[in-house]
């Protein structure tokens, strides 16, 4: 009897946390079901930003545009269909939720040994895209089950299958099949043949592991399987089966795009800096980013990887038209679609002897000349004692023959000549020294000091730019769907460097390029400036240049800091190969 009593004490909070739940799951029921759920939403704001290359070519398209209402569009029976027998053979049969489904795909997945199905309903997929989010958690995937229930008892499955198909994400920045055909084909849906239907319901479960541009002959396979299913279903024929089994597919010319989400997120946060900096507030359903990314030397810089891709080494590139700031190319690892970490912008390293150009710099400002003679000898600074790279000293040398063989001791006398404390100041002008403090020793004048790739590579930029610095940016111009110009970009220069000294600097980064450390980057009949830079142990390997009106930096390095196989020579090498590919268009 006492134990009885003690029983009902314990399970009384249970029974009353039970009750309550009910009631709150009863009283949520009544709320909603008095609500039109899909008239509500669609008052929500769609947007759409269309990203564009300099060559306005689309780079990603990020849209929320649902289509909740009826526009009396006709959506082809078998494509219906298809997704169906990929996404949920039980369609018809259940009310939101597919118990049966569930313990099925439960059952798959533990027979393959990995997530095979997933056992989600297209309402619930309907519920979770329109309504809610990703999340993986308890509460969502709760709501995702009530708001399933609630559709299936206020609308048709052919409204909820209608709204489905005209917001799923089919990958390539398409939403809803009217987009994917258009972006995958070229073609109107009741265009599609049945194996380019299939393979749009294949891309459904993984559209960035599905797509035909990412893995063609994975999207085959999953297309295959669409048409398996259909055949089992009887919605097609062994005949029809057969035919777009065998069938190969015609793609659209998109397929040579750029895919990096670094990238895109980058132009998305500078776009919207751009926007809040200049306190417009933005309510348009449809923005255009019109950015100064040339597609075309994107993916020919993207193709550098293959020389990098025996090894562990890593590579992070920036091209930035001198005259104007803007930003043409930007790679910021050798995998662009799965990089996690932008090396261009975030990667802090120490730059090596591409720092030289700053003390080189004042030292022509203070009136040493390029023919000033230092003695390129073993020499000690208190207790610091620097070598040069090999070890080798050439005793007397003048100052431009001491650039173009990177002697460590020539620039540090340099620096003890015009003063630390000067460097500084200069490189923060220049924007150095906004990531990481510059410190005051004489390590900083041979590049012991660390810094962005963006940022180092802005310096030679502006020694390009006759001296006038300019703040890189990647957006040219931000525009309504109706050609509004929003923002525009505008040249704001400030002159850091006088003519004579642009002139003199000039040649020192020429004879280094045709004669010197930087001779791997040399290109016959063309005028190069630029410097290679090496960080202590070959951990940070550099070279900087300018051809023409475009200055491009290249790093290469370990993201865990070990040594690397390469050495600044490959870093001007690879510089070499990227220009050569791209010079052709330049004036393009």
């Amino acid at each position: 009897m006492l134990r009885s009593k003690y029983k009902l004490i314990l399970y009384f909070p249970l029974f009353f946390i039970f009750f309550w739940l009910v009631i709150s799951l009863v009283n949520l029921l009544k709320t909603t079901l008095s609500k039109d759920l899909l008239n509500q939403y669609n008052n929500k704001s769609n947007y759409t930003y269309e990203i564009h290359s300099t060559d306005n070519i689309i780079i990603e398209k990020l849209s929320r545009k649902f289509s909740v209402y009826d526009n009396g569009e006709e959506i082809p029976n078998l494509l219906k269909l298809a997704f169906i027998a990929s996404e949920d053979n039980r369609f018809y049969l259940h009310h939101g939720i597919d118990l049966f489904g569930v313990s099925r795909a439960l059952l798959i997945n533990i027979k393959s040994g990995y997530i095979k199905e997933g056992g989600s309903t297209i309402t619930q997929q309907v519920a979770r895209t329109i309504f809610l989010n990703n999340e993986l958690s308890f509460k969502r995937k709760i709501q995702e089950i009530f708001i399933s229930l609630i559709l299936d008892i206020k609308y048709s499955k052919e409204q909820i299958l209608k709204i489905y198909l005209n917001n799923i994400y089919l990958g390539s920045g398409a939403y809803g099949i009217n987009e994917a055909a258009s972006i995958y084909f070229g073609k109107l849906i009741d265009e599609l043949t049945l194996s380019e239907i299939a393979l749009l319901a294949g891309i459904a479960p993984a559209p960035s592991i599905f797509s035909p541009f990412e893995n063609l002959e994975l999207a085959l396979e999953k297309r295959n399987d669409v048409l398996i299913a259909m055949l089992d279903k009887k919605y097609i024929s062994i005949d029809e089966f057969e035919e777009a089994s065998s069938k190969g597919l015609t793609l659209n010319k998109f397929e040579d795009r750029i895919n990096d989400n670094l990238l895109i997120n980058f132009i998305l946060n500078e776009a919207n800096d751009t926007l809040n900096e200049n306190m417009i507030f933005n309510n348009k359903e449809h923005l255009i980013i019109r950015t100064s990314i040339n597609n075309e030397w994107q993916l020919k810089a993207q193709q550098l990887s293959k020389f990098l891709n025996f090894s562990e080494t890593e590579i992070g590139l920036i091209s930035i038209q001198s005259d104007s700031g803007l930003i043409r190319v930007m790679i910021s690892g050798k995998n662009s679609e799965l990089n996690e970490f932008n090396r261009v912008t975030s990667a802090i390293r120490p730059l090596g002897s591409t720092f030289k150009v700053i003390p080189y710099l004042l030292a022509l400002q203070e009136g040493i000349t390029e023919d000033f003679i230092f003695n390129d000898e073993p020499t000690c600074w208190n207790n610091y004692c620097p070598k040069n790279f090999e070890e080798i000293y050439r005793g007397e040398i003048s100052m431009i023959d001491s650039f173009k063989f990177s002697s460590n001791i020539v620039a540090i006398k340099i620096a003890e000549k015009i003063g630390l404390e000067n460097i500084i100041k200069t490189a923060n002008l220049f924007g150095l020294g906004n990531d990481q403090k510059i410190e005051e020793f004489y390590p900083l004048a041979i590049g012991a000091y660390g810094d962005s790739l963006i940022n180092i590579t802005n310096v030679y930029a502006t020694i390009n730019n006759n001296g006038n610095l300019l703040t890189p940016t990647i957006i040219e111009s931000i525009e309504s769907i109706n050609g509004e110009i929003i923002w525009e970009h505008k040249l704001n220069p400030i002159e850091l460097i006088e003519g004579d000294v642009v002139i003199s600097l000039n040649k020192l980064l020429e004879n280094s390029v045709s004669e010197g450390s930087g001779i791997a980057a040399s290109i016959i009949g063309e005028k190069i400036y630029g410097k290679t830079g090496t960080s202590d142990d070959n951990k940070d390997l550099w070279f900087i240049g300018s051809i023409d009106n475009i200055t491009t930096g290249i790093w290469l390095g370990n993201d865990n800091n070990k040594s690397s196989i390469f050495s600044s020579g490959d870093a001007a090498y690879l510089w070499k190969v990227y220009i050569k590919s791209i010079k052709e268009s330049f004036n393009n």
